[in-house]
Order: structure tokens, then sequence, then C-alpha cells
């Protein structure tokens, strides 16, 4: 019943509100499998309960006995995750009894999934409340884990060394990604207040622990979420936050912090008076960024430094494109993502070729708006610059390097290239075959002159780009 409860229409079948009210009338007496069992099928009946409001009080009492209960806590917090995602809205009601199930958390026998999805049905229903009372319930659910945070801090300025503080950053990135209340403009985000009072206990755990690649992920994937939940309203935390995230880059080069900056420019990239302080954040990550991948094989070995730095720039691209294109890095960016084309992985691979799609279409789209002509202009600029190396990358990555999956994200990029500006691109395409190999080591023929006519001529005639991707899928095969 508990796997099929989902599926089950609770409109058209009125006896699955019978079974629920039996089911959360079964006495503690019964077999512990059974209760087990029962508290699942609960948390899948979390729509019956949504339609059938008058049931909210039973099932929640029936649930609390489970979570006291070892063998039962987790599957309990799970049913009570399910009844907060689905009944938001009637759940209002009991938010502080789930402040205070928030507040004794490590006093139940709860696995670490179970535990931060507790904290997620929380934070849901904590954003239904009035505005006026979320900070103050926000303040109080984050509490334990600031409070523990500041405990392990204090340990390690005593003794040198604490304990992980993952599980408590955990919590709170869990809390911030989904509080998430509706505010009309103009009005003062309610969890700003928060967040900004938690975000020295994060710079520094973030400091503590700089030279540890997984904490910092972690800090950084709270930030990201901090700084998502509350959008602008976290205006006043970029400027300290860039700086120290330039500052532990440059020593240590994680990824997640190229990352955490492409959520920075998302939210903050179209304001004209962060603008120049986002590009300064981005020529400084990039240089270590670039040291780092000038070394042998550093493209395979740092796919993920690789994807983050082109999520990075991409962001910058959608958001500001004349700062990215005005500035003196972007010559280096296009460079580094020209020498990427080749790289065989599946993420960072999309991210390359995504940034330069949308760098060059940035030179076509948008013709509405006061600086188109400047826009194509500059692209115009970077592909004379660059244009024909670039052809030249994709075609060799196409034939020698590339799995066939990748081949649609290079067709879109040849697209891009041949809408801009389709004269220029016929000579890039027909001097890029000119330098293909026509012949194997051995001597055996491997492409005929006509082959390479037809490709350069299916190609440039095409009228849609899944046209060009079935062209380049059918070349490739004669270098396979």
């Amino acid at each position: 019943m508990a796997s099929i409860a989902k599926s089950v229409d609770p409109e058209n079948n009125p006896t699955v509100a019978e079974v629920l009210q039996q089911v959360v009338l079964l006495p503690e007496s019964v077999h512990l499998a059974v209760r087990y069992t029962s508290i699942e099928l609960v948390g899948e009946m979390s729509e019956v309960v949504d339609r059938n409001p008058r049931f909210l009080d039973p099932v929640l009492n029936y649930l609390m006995k489970g979570l006291r209960e070892k063998p039962l806590a987790s599957a309990a917090a799970k049913a009570i995750h399910n009844i907060c995602s689905v009944c938001r809205d009637h759940m209002a009601q009991h938010f502080q009894g789930l402040l205070d199930i928030a507040r004794s958390l490590d006093s139940f026998a709860l696995s670490t999934e179970a535990a931060v999805g507790l904290l997620k049905g929380t934070a849901l229903v904590l954003a239904r409340l009035p505005l006026e009372k979320i900070a103050e319930c926000l303040s109080d659910l984050c509490a334990v884990q600031v409070l523990a945070l500041k405990k392990l801090l204090a340990e390690r300025s005593r003794n040198g060394k604490s304990a992980d503080p993952t599980a408590w950053l955990d919590r709170l990135a869990v809390i911030f990604r989904h509080t998430n209340p509706i505010v009309e403009n103009g009005q003062t985000h309610p969890c700003q207040k928060v967040i900004q009072e938690i975000w020295p206990v994060l710079s520094e755990t973030l400091n503590a622990h700089q030279a540890d690649n997984r904490i910092v992920e972690r800090c950084c994937r709270c930030l990201r979420f901090a700084v998502r939940c509350v959008g602008k309203g976290s205006a006043s935390l970029l400027q300290p936050l860039v700086t120290q995230m330039v500052s532990v880059y440059q020593v240590y080069p994680h990824s997640c912090f190229l990352y955490l900056g492409s959520i920075l420019v998302d939210e903050y990239g179209m304001e004209e008076g962060c603008r120049q302080g986002l590009l300064d954040m981005l020529q400084a990550l990039c240089m270590p960024t670039f040291q780092l991948l000038e070394q042998p094989n550093s493209l395979r070995n740092h796919p993920d430094t690789v994807d983050d730095l082109f999520r990075l720039a991409t962001r910058f691209v959608q958001r500001s494109p004349v700062t990215l294109l005005g500035s003196s890095i972007v010559v280096h960016i296009i460079q580094c993502a020209i020498a990427a084309t080749s790289l065989d992985h599946r993420d960072a691979n999309c991210s390359v070729m995504k940034f330069i799609r949308d760098l060059i279409h940035t030179g076509v789209g948008n013709d509405h708006e006061e600086d188109f002509a400047l826009r194509k202009r500059l692209i115009g600029q970077a592909m004379e610059q660059n244009g024909q190396q670039l052809i030249n990358q994709l075609l060799h990555s196409c034939c020698f390097c590339l799995p066939p999956y990748t081949l649609p994200d290079v067709a879109e990029v040849l697209w891009e290239v041949m809408l801009f500006d389709r004269p220029m691109f016929c000579r890039w395409l027909e001097n890029a075959l000119k330098g293909l190999p026509k012949q194997t080591a051995g001597g055996a023929v491997t492409v005929t002159h006509k082959q390479l006519t037809e490709f350069h001529k299916q190609v440039t005639s095409a009228e849609e780009c899944k046209q060009v991707c079935w062209a380049i899928r059918e070349f490739t095969r004669l270098y396979r």
C-alpha cells in the first residue's frame, strides 16, 4: 500500500481517507515492522492529509510517537518531511512544534538524510509564515547550527583541532535553500538580517578550513543558497565575500569558488554598481586558474575547474556581455575555451561549448536593444582574432577527440558562427578542412576531396542547426 499510495487519486477514492484514519489509530503494541510500514504509508498519503486537514493533528501525533523510537525515527522524519512539503499552508500553525523538533534534532536517532529532510520540511513551512514572523523564526531555526559552528571554532582556537563542520553547514544550506518567502518589490527581505548575522561565522569557518576542499565546498554551497535566498538583499555581503574568495583562491584554487562566483554574477551582474567589482573578481580568479590549466594534462586532470570557470564566464555573457567583451581578460578566456573544446568530459565540455555559443550569440540576439551595435562590433573583433583557430580546433576535436554525444553542442557553436558571419565562416571551414589529414600513417585514404567538398556544402547550406549536426555526425564517421 505504501508503494502505491502516491498513485491513488484521493478525490475518486474516498476509502483512502478511511484507511488513513484507521492507520493512525493503530496501537503501539502492534509489531514494529507493521508500525514502520504504517509510518511510511502515512508519509506517502500526504495529499490525502492536505485535502482533509482534520486528519493533520492525529497524523502528526502518530508520527511524533514514531520519531521518539530509534527503529522508527528516520521513517517518521521522512514522513513529516513529506507532510510539510505537501501541506505547507496547513502546517504553518504547527511551526512551533517543528521548531522544537529542529532544536533537539540530535536527541532523535536519525540518519543524516532524515535530519536534513526534517529541516527542509521545516524551512518550507517557515516560508509560508507572515513576513513579520519569518526573521525571528529563521534565526531560531539556524541558531542550533550556528552555535555548533561557533563551538567548533572555539575548540580549534584552543587546541588547533576541531571536529568536521560539514553536518552543520549542510543543515544551514538546506534551510537557506528552501526558505523562499514571497517578497514584493520594495519590501526588505525578511531573511536578510539573519544571513548578515550568520555571515561572520561562515566566513571564519571558511578561513579555518581553507585547505580542505571538501569543507570549503560545503561552505561555498551554504553561501550559494544564502545568496539565492535573499537575492539582491545580500548586497552588503558582496564585497567581503568576494575579497575572501579571491584571497583563499590565490593559495587554494578550489573550483567551488568559481561556481559561487557564477551565482554572484547571476544575482548582481545586471546591477550597474556591481559590474566592475564582479569583473575584478573574475580577473582575480582567472589568473591562478589559467596557471593551473596551463600545466601538462591539466584540462583532463581538472575537469571541475574547467566546468566551473566556464559557468562563471557564461553567467557574465548572459548578465553583462559588454562588460566582459570590453575587458582585457576576455581574450584569455576565449583562448582557454578553444583549447578546452577537445576535452572529453561531459559536463566540462558542455560548459565550454555553451560559453562559446552564448558569447557569439550576443552578436546576433536581442538586436532591438540599444547596445546591440556595440555587442556586434566587439564579437566581430573577437571572431576576427580567434575565428579560424576556433573552427580548426572544433573540426579536429570532432574527428579525433570527442565522443558522438558532444556533436550537437559543437553543431550549435558552428551554427552561431554561421549566423553571425556566413561568408567568413565558409572560408574558415574551407581552411580547416584543408588542414585535416587525408591519409592514415600507412598511406590509406581516409577522406577524399569530394567528401570534403560535400561536407562543406552540407554545412554552409544548412537551414537548421540539426542539419549541421547530421552533417558533422556523418563526416566524423570517416575518421573513426
